[in-house]
């Protein structure tokens, strides 16, 4: 049901931006702003299930329907932030915010939605948008793809213990839970794989060394084995094409575009608390 779902709410999401865009009324902050802040709750709510099941239970045909959807939702999202109309509708807005005594809330709500505008590529010319448009869908379907890898190559992995001694140091909760999961199987003993249920426990309390050793290994090494799930190849094309993004908009480097509006606000910053964590834990580790 997850495709005729997705079709319809982003039909629904597409009259919703119609409708802003084309009304003969000037532009409010409650024709505008609050009515793009309403727009698309049904996708998000099509988008919310189907993506958090992708990631907890995913199958084959889960996978192939991320696929086709994916470059329909880059699609979508481009549609919005690269409507000139609707982007001409909230800068009005937004240049005149310092007059329409706003709340705190809704001053917040209005500078966050043109920002996003502008970090989506709506304020470039109109050649620089098509890149953008372009770069971004591939990017999408990039991610993607890594994020597919990864959940295939973790999920093929699994320790069976037929061996209960094998199991010390393991709380009750964990044996029931890798019990249950071999049942599943047809599998005789006691099952574990690299999902947080399963892998956090076993890491955590497991006493044997060799096998909490294979489990990290494993873990550590998705998705960069040389095989047909490596994910090296798309990781440099991801770095390559979000750097291509952040140029376009005016930025050095992909780390600088995509601080700009957070708490960190630049790279600077960043390694900045990280090598006061380093100096505050390091000792406390070596000892």
């Amino acid at each position: 049901h997850y495709e005729p779902a997705f079709k319809k709410a982003i039909e629904e999401n597409q009259k919703e931006i119609d409708a802003i865009v084309n009304q003969r009324s000037m532009p409010t902050f409650e024709n505008t702003i609050e009515a793009l802040d309403r727009s698309g709750q049904m996708l998000n709510r099509v988008a919310s299930a189907f993506f958090a099941l992708l990631s907890a239970e995913s199958n084959d045909e889960m996978m192939e329907i991320s696929q086709r959807v994916s470059p329909k939702l880059s699609q979508t999202s481009n549609n919005i932030f690269l409507n000139e109309k609707l982007l001409a509708r909230v800068k009005s807005i937004y240049d005149k915010k310092e007059q329409l005594n706003l709340s705190t809330e809704d001053a917040k709500l209005l500078e966050d939605l043109y920002e996003s505008f502008k970090a989506n590529g709506a304020t470039l010319n109109k050649d620089d948008k098509e890149k953008y448009r372009k770069l971004s869908m591939d990017l999408s379907m990039l991610t993607l793809q890594f994020d597919q890898n990864a959940l295939k190559d973790k999920n093929r992995f699994e320790l069976l213990i037929t061996d209960e001694n094998e199991l010390s140091g393991l709380p009750e909760s964990a044996r029931d839970a890798a019990a249950m999961l071999a049942k599943s199987k047809d599998k005789n003993g006691w099952l574990f794989n690299l999902s947080a249920p399963s892998y956090i426990p076993f890491m955590r309390y497991s006493d044997k060394r060799d096998l909490r050793e294979k489990m990290y290994r494993e873990y550590m090494s998705v998705g960069n084995k040389g095989d047909e799930f490596d994910n090296k190849d798309i990781i440099k094309k991801i770095v390559n094409i979000r750097l291509e993004i952040a140029q376009l908009m005016g930025f050095k480097n992909y780390a600088e575009y995509a601080l700009e509006h957070t708490m960190a606000k630049n790279s600077a910053n960043v390694y900045k608390l990280l090598n006061q964590l380093l100096e505050a834990y390091k000792p406390i580790a070596i000892n």
